[in-house]
């Protein structure tokens, strides 16, 4: 077992390491597969050789060791939704990447898939000892032996959560027919648009972010008439894409990338305010946008000067957004979207 000092070294780490087993958050999996796809998009050899079955092994194998994942058995990912572009990308090279779904008050996992056992685009099915349904109002409920039996010292806290044995997790979601668990949103997450429409900001964030340049997809829309988008950029993907830089040369950490990239001559906000960087964007969001309904839709979106940083209060320690703390630092942002 590796410890790693810090969620942006994973990668580096498993390089070297060649771990059997690898859990962590999709935006791990993100990078990973960014420079995945870079690579084979812009190399002829690969491209092709990864469709010729006398080839495609050597080559999967190669982009497996290169990206660290050379002899990792079973790897999971869960703490936040994961685009199911990744997850069909790491199964056709042969890593063994499934979803899970949990919380700390399930002891971690409560749905998993595996190998046989597999839906993208679901957390899988439940867990053994493990029951569960969707209420009414489409949270998912949690029963088992794992279950915690309370808040320590907080009975009140407890009976909220815990009703006739199910815990309420706050999640929503759906079932089907085969038993694959799928999730939509946090119940507290979940956006009413001024027409009444609810609309799940995640499963659209995520979608946004498979757009190279973006790093971050907030989506603002609750009691609003339409939706908008603030949009980070990847500094990384900016200097591998903009300066052709080999992606094993660039710094992990964002703050080491901006110096890269001042050292080049060029500042980030040379590239959020470039009309061309943001046509580029405009162009993905406008075809992405075909895969939902007309309110959930991004209407306008801004790119922002900088990315969203644990220490500004916009991220957790595992990098899943903070979206309250989100609207208060850039609300003149948002609100300049809205104005007629």
């Amino acid at each position: 077992m590796h410890i790693v000092d810090s969620p942006l070294n994973t990668v580096d780490y498993a390089k070297e390491i060649q771990p059997h087993l690898f859990i962590s958050v999709p935006r791990i999996y993100e990078k990973v597969y960014s420079n995945l796809i870079n690579a084979i998009e812009s190399k002829a050899i690969l491209k092709i050789g990864l469709k010729l079955p006398i080839l495609s092994s050597i080559f999967k194998k190669k982009l497996r060791e290169a990206a660290g994942f050379g002899n990792v058995r079973f790897a999971i990912t869960g703490a936040a939704p994961i685009n199911p572009n990744i997850l069909d990308l790491f199964q056709k090279l042969d890593i063994p990447l499934f979803e899970g779904w949990g919380l700390t008050e399930t002891t971690a996992g409560a749905t998993l898939n595996f190998a046989g056992n597999n839906k993208i685009g679901s957390v899988g099915k439940p867990l053994p000892s493990t029951e569960v349904k969707v209420a009414k109002d489409g949270e998912l409920l949690v029963k088992g032996d794992h279950i915690m039996k309370g808040y320590y010292n907080n009975p009140e806290a407890t009976s909220k959560e815990i009703i006739d044995n199910w815990f309420h997790t706050g999640d929503v979601g759906e079932i089907d027919n085969n038993g694959f668990v799928s999730i939509t949103g946090r119940k507290k997450e979940i956006y009413v648009s001024s027409a009444g429409k609810n609309i799940a900001p995640l499963v659209i964030e995520e979608t946004m972010k498979s757009i190279p340049l973006v790093s971050q997809c907030f989506l603002v829309g609750d009691n609003k008439n339409y939706c908008t988008a603030l949009i980070t950029l990847d500094v990384g993907v900016i200097l591998r894409d903009k300066f052709s830089m080999d992606s094993n040369k660039i710094p992990k950490d964002p703050g080491e990338q901006l110096k890269v990239l001042i050292s080049k001559g060029k500042k980030l906000d040379d590239f959020t305010s470039s009309e061309e960087i943001f046509g580029e964007i405009e162009i993905k969001i406008n075809e992405l946008n075909n895969e939902f309904s007309n309110p959930e839709q991004i209407k306008k979106f801004t790119i922002l000067p900088r990315d969203f940083t644990i220490d500004d209060g916009e991220l957790t320690p595992t990098l899943k957004i903070r979206r309250k703390q989100i609207l208060e630092n850039w609300s003149s942002e948002v609100n300049s979207m809205y104005e007629k």
